[in-house]
């Protein structure tokens, strides 16, 4: 995947100058040797090793150390994109000094005539969800539209403001800190479009395991209790309470590791107290919207194609890369 991904920046024929790094999270496998050769070959490669694994967006972090440019690209090592296809995420940012982060148009490797995600349809009670997943890619059309949350698998920031913010929150190691710092940029009075110009493809399967549901959820209460005053999740308790209600029966539905992993997401927000404390001061550090300005334009309701998909699925995921 690595290679692919690599090969396809190496080969992209678009105007905008860039550089690539590659961060290397402390992994066991030939990952290094193949950014070790590419970087031989090519002198815009740039191998940063960290010696542990900070999570996803912790590598980012890293990589945000030591970049050059005035944007910043991310994207994951299973995203293969086509030709061009920062010319117009830069373009937006250049032209519309409001807009933090610019999203391609995220197409399945499977059948790129259909969405993987334009961007995320955010909700009210922190849900993330990928906006159109599997629709026809003819669906969003030729211009650019701002959407409320940005998908993690590729998208553009500017550098400066990413720095600003205090970096990409790595505290919850993987999965949902693309919902978090889509939050965080929303309280911070900036905004995030999608650019159907530029497109690129991943290797993506709607797949869920207990390790990653115990993740999301954690991840999800963590920032909940940080990015939201009391008085706010007190007012939206009923839209709380449906939300946990749907989970609990999920994690009933696939049995008892899903209902254990769902309890300790309880139980980690319980014992990381002090973290999300810090973590609250932070986000008010920065903040240029008040609760009520951030929840204004997330969604109430929830995309049933996607829960009937994950309610579908049996048996151990064949995605699960955490446990194996």
């Amino acid at each position: 995947m690595l290679e692919g991904c690599l090969r396809a920046l190496l080969e992209d024929t678009g105007d905008t100058e860039a550089e690539i790094l590659v961060v290397d999270n402390a992994s066991s496998d030939d990952s290094t040797e193949v950014a070790e050769r590419l970087a031989s070959e090519h002198d815009s490669v740039r191998l940063i090793r960290s010696p542990t694994n900070r999570g996803y967006a912790g590598a980012v972090n890293v990589a945000l150390a030591e970049a050059r440019g005035e944007y910043l690209a991310v994207l994951n090592m299973d995203v293969v994109v086509s030709p061009g296809w920062l010319d117009p995420l830069v373009a937006l940012l250049e032209g519309n000094a409001d807009v933090a982060v610019a999203c391609p148009m995220i197409l399945l490797e499977s059948d790129p005539g259909k969405i993987n995600a334009a961007g995320q349809n955010l909700n009210k009670t922190g849900l993330g969800f990928n906006r159109w997943l599997g629709k026809q890619r003819t669906i969003a059309g030729a211009e650019p539209f701002p959407v409320t949350g940005l998908h993690g698998a590729a998208f553009v920031i500017r550098k400066p403001l990413l720095a600003r913010l205090g970096g990409w929150d790595e505290s919850g190691f993987l999965y949902f800190e693309d919902v978090e710092l889509s939050w965080l940029l929303r309280i911070a009075g900036n905004e995030i479009w999608c650019v159907p110009a530029s497109t690129v493809v991943h290797d993506y399967h709607l797949s869920m395991f207990p390790h990653k549901l115990f993740l999301l959820e954690r991840n999800r209460r963590k920032m909940l209790l940080a990015d939201l005053r009391l008085t706010t999740r007190l007012a939206i308790s009923p839209l709380l309470a449906l939300s946990e209600l749907m989970m609990w029966a999920y994690c009933l539905l696939r049995g008892p590791k899903f209902l254990r992993a769902k309890w300790q997401s309880y139980r980690w927000t319980s014992a990381n107290r002090t973290l999300i404390r810090a973590r609250r001061e932070q986000v008010d550090s920065v903040r240029e919207r008040s609760d009520w300005g951030v929840l204004r334009g997330l969604r109430w309701g929830y995309p049933l194609d996607q829960f009937l998909t994950l309610g579908r699925e049996r048996g151990e995921s064949t995605r699960d890369r955490i446990g194996a």
